[in-house]
């Protein structure tokens, strides 16, 4: 790419928008626009080859045809390594081919006439941040913030302590008291029946979701606007509810746009799931960058872990899986016990959370972090790591 640390291509017959990215970008040093002013059709298989070659790629959704998600699929899969893939669509796209387009691959959906509210600086935040060198691990969604699932084995492992603790510590705060957080970081309780989230993070038990599954309404942004609630901490909530509810209740559909909506407007979405399996797991099995399973190394735990993974995997092959080993420090060498649940379990273990009971039982009491309780415990010193190497694998949105 001549040297270029950044390559843009745009295939769209729009004059207007082809105008204003070219214009953007014309002023950039080390920046390579390539444009076609056609549809991705009318270019025939030369669009499917000029994706190969591009850091970021825009194309125009032709609607109407009855090929747009085959399309969409023969530029994703051809994408290079890291490749950013935005489809331009028009502003009444129906949410459900927005999604179509998004499960095919494609990073981001954005409306056409939104040409210098969100498309110009979009490419241009995806620009800045390739050319100041900033972690390249993208994972093929660098415009949208990161999913991350946090599973038990069974109740009582602390996975619920696990997904609030380590929710605090993605936030990165900064400066001399760390206050100011470098990331938005929501969590959501989806154990709909024993969620804790909520006292965990010190905020009022909401019936928002419950509401939802009893209106059988899809949520939106102005939906989690008034049900999401700010912990002292700094992290959004979204609590179960406070009263008991048939899981069937919930719908996958309403799931997908809870997240969807997440990841537009936050760096990391952590969930805490249920140990039941139900078929609104699904889209956030779809969704999830990485799932985290908790399990203490016992015997009925250990085969409640291996069923857990292999569903989670029938319904996501590609989903990354870490073992998080609860309420027992990693040992110097592995006992008998620790070996023979790895060979069951066909993987290590990633983490080791120490038993810690007097820290954990300050931090509940009290509904505060384990980092102000003390940031020297076991238990807080080894979440942080889990939450220090997972920013660094799965880096914040570009536009954050």
């Amino acid at each position: 790419m001549s040297g270029k640390q950044i390559s843009v291509l745009l295939i769209s017959p729009d004059e207007e928008i082809y105008s204003a990215i070219e214009g953007s970008l014309a002023e950039q040093e080390n920046c390579q626009f390539t444009g076609r002013k056609d549809t991705v059709s009318g270019v025939n298989g030369s669009a499917i080859s000029l994706t190969a070659l591009n850091d970021v790629v825009l194309f125009d959704v032709e609607e109407d045809s009855d090929k747009m998600l085959e399309t969409a699929q023969s530029i994703c899969d051809a994408r290079m390594p890291n490749a950013i893939i935005i489809a331009l669509a028009p502003e009444d796209l129906p949410l459900e081919k927005a999604r179509q387009l998004k499960k095919l691959g494609v990073d981001d959906v954005l409306p056409r006439t939104a040409i210098n509210e969100e498309i110009v600086p979009q490419v241009d935040a995806i620009r800045t941040r390739r050319q100041a060198q900033l972690p390249a691990v993208w994972g093929g969604h660098a415009t949208l913030g990161k999913v991350i699932a946090v599973a038990k084995s069974r109740g009582g492992v602390g996975s619920s302590l696990v997904a609030a603790n380590m929710a605090n510590e993605l936030q990165q705060k900064e400066g001399f008291f760390k206050k100011k957080a470098a990331n938005e970081v929501a969590v959501v309780d989806l154990d709909f029946q024993f969620g804790s989230i909520a006292a965990l993070m010190d905020v009022e038990e909401s019936d928002a979701m419950w509401r939802m599954a009893m209106d059988e309404s899809i949520p939106d942004t102005a939906f989690l606007d008034q049900a999401m609630a700010k912990a002292p901490c700094g992290v959004d909530v979204l609590a179960a509810p406070s009263r008991y509810g048939p899981l069937s209740a919930i719908k996958a559909e309403q799931i997908d746009a809870i997240l969807d909506s997440l990841r537009r407007s936050h760096d990391y979405v952590v969930i805490d799931l249920p140990r039941a399996l139900v078929e609104w797991i699904t889209p956030v099995l779809a969704q999830a960058d990485r799932l985290y399973l908790v399990t203490d190394v016992a015997v009925p735990s250990v085969r409640s872990a291996r069923k857990l993974i292999d569903f989670y995997h029938s319904e996501n092959p590609a989903l990354d899986i870490q073992l998080v080993a609860s309420l027992e420090k990693k040992p110097l060498f592995p006992a008998a016990h620790h070996r023979a649940a790895t060979k069951l379990l066909e993987k290590d273990f990633s983490y080791w959370v120490p038993k810690d009971e007097r820290t954990v039982r300050e931090s509940v009491d009290r509904g505060v972090p384990l980092q102000d309780v003390s940031n020297r415990a076991p238990a807080t010193r080894a979440i942080k790591k889990l939450a220090d190497d997972t920013r660094a694998s799965l880096p914040p949105r570009v536009n954050s």
